[in-house]
């Protein structure tokens, strides 16, 4: 019975040390197994921040561009005064500024949460369909662009550069038929964002006019927005000089 027990404790010693060695084995490995984790498990974490820094490169309007700096400018006149225009207006479907030689389509935009849509594509135009048409005896017609994004520089990009007199051209659809209709370029304003006055921009009550859109001034690389907004303010070419407000400037 003692030989019996003697083995026993020979054997669960044994056992014992088997054990304790396996143990510190697998305490070696694993250690070793968890350095060698540290290291890929940076590289992952760097692939990472790269990828979503490379979504938001991609997607932010420099992407892959010197920025574009629409110069800031306040020239000529901002018409408001409802005058008697021709009675002819359009559902626009493109745009064409000489000057600028810009030719571009027209989409119809809309407001989202109180912001003015405007299309992703820098080489399209946006129309507010909610405001009046162009050629409109009264009311605002609002059209809108990116300066750039994606690193394509937009139509509108140059339009602070615009002066008096400069010609714009809207094509589109007046009672089914295919027209074009000629606008004189009255000024430009520079408004800064924070300030922008939207009831004398959006003014549905004023002449019937242009007011063409962008984004411009200094570039907030925190927000990734532009700090100014341009508008080029345009009335149809047949009608008289009209009344005018020079604030703004």
């Amino acid at each position: 019975m003692s030989g019996w027990a003697v083995d026993l404790r020979l054997t669960t010693r044994r056992s014992l040390h088997r054990v304790i060695r396996r143990a510190q084995r697998w305490k070696e490995h694993s250690r070793a197994k968890h350095v060698g984790w540290v290291p890929f498990l940076l590289v992952i974490a760097s692939i990472i921040v790269f990828a979503g820094a490379g979504i938001t490169w991609v997607t932010s309007p420099y992407w892959h561009k010197t920025v574009t700096a629409a110069p800031s400018r306040n020239v000529g006149i901002v018409p408001v005064k409802a005058t008697a225009v021709s009675p002819v207006f359009v559902s626009p479907i493109r745009i064409e500024i000489p000057a600028l030689q810009v030719a571009a389509p027209i989409v119809d935009v809309v407001t989202v949460n109180g912001a003015l849509d405007v299309p992703l594509n820098p080489k399209i135009v946006g129309w507010w369909k909610y405001g009046a048409a162009p050629g409109a005896t009264k009311g605002t017609a609002i059209l809108d662009g990116h300066i750039n994004y994606a690193g394509v520089e937009g139509v509108l990009s140059r339009i602070g550069t615009l002066n008096p007199g400069d010609a714009v051209y809207i094509w589109g659809f007046s009672h089914g038929k295919k027209t074009r209709l000629a606008f004189t370029i009255t000024g430009v304003r520079t408004y800064s964002k924070e300030r922008l006055p939207y009831q004398q921009i959006f003014d549905q009550q004023s002449i019937g006019r242009l007011a063409i859109v962008t984004c411009g001034g200094p570039f907030d690389a925190s927000t990734g927005n532009y700090r100014d907004n341009i508008v080029a303010f345009a009335v149809p070419a047949a009608t008289p000089a009209p009344a005018a407000s020079r604030t703004g400037t």
